[in-house]
């Protein structure tokens, strides 16, 4: 009759063979048996379950023990002892030379068209925080077929507001450039 026995607990071996930190699963080769030895072997084998945590078990590969896996950790990011506050993003004053236009909930940019009552169509960029004058100028310098004069600031709103329509433009230049 042939049996195998089976074990999923780590175990290290050592009957002379050191495998070092290396992780054997304990399962025997098949072994050929007598028929009256299935008993001794079946009671063998709980007893053997029921210790393999304990460190004098014997079998007849030789002494077993448990070994503790030791678990690798790998980071992609540093620790926080080692990133420095200059290093972070945004960590320079906001508002000088600096902008930025939130979008909504939905991801779209706040960018509309506005049509007054004598017909004059006006584009806007709204939530602008920081510095609205800096993003009026980055449109003059991106914005070639718009004049320089189309283009105003209203401080008291932070909006930028163009003349004519341009929003598709204006759409196009945020979501690429900026």
């Amino acid at each position: 009759m042939l049996r195998q026995v089976r074990s999923n607990v780590p175990l290290k071996v050592l009957n002379g063979n050191r495998l070092g930190c290396h992780q054997l699963r304990f399962q025997s080769s098949l072994m050929v048996m007598k028929p009256g030895e299935v008993n001794s072997v079946r009671q063998e084998e709980a007893s053997l379950a029921g210790k393999l945590n304990d460190k004098n078990t014997t079998s007849k590969l030789g002494l077993v023990e448990p070994v503790e896996i030791e678990e690798q950790m790998f980071s992609v990011f540093p620790g926080i002892e080692d990133v420095h506050p200059d290093q972070l993003v945004g960590s320079g004053n906001f508002g000088i030379k600096n902008y930025f236009v939130e979008r909504s909930a939905t991801g779209n940019l706040p960018v509309y068209s506005d049509f007054k009552r004598n017909g004059k169509v006006f584009t806007e960029i709204r939530k602008v925080y920081g510095d609205p004058v800096q993003l009026r100028n980055d449109l003059q310098e991106n914005l070639k077929n718009i004049p320089q004069k189309a283009i105003k600031v209203i401080m008291q709103s932070r909006k930028v507001v163009i003349e004519g329509n341009a929003v598709k433009e204006v759409k196009q230049l945020l979501s690429q450039t900026f």
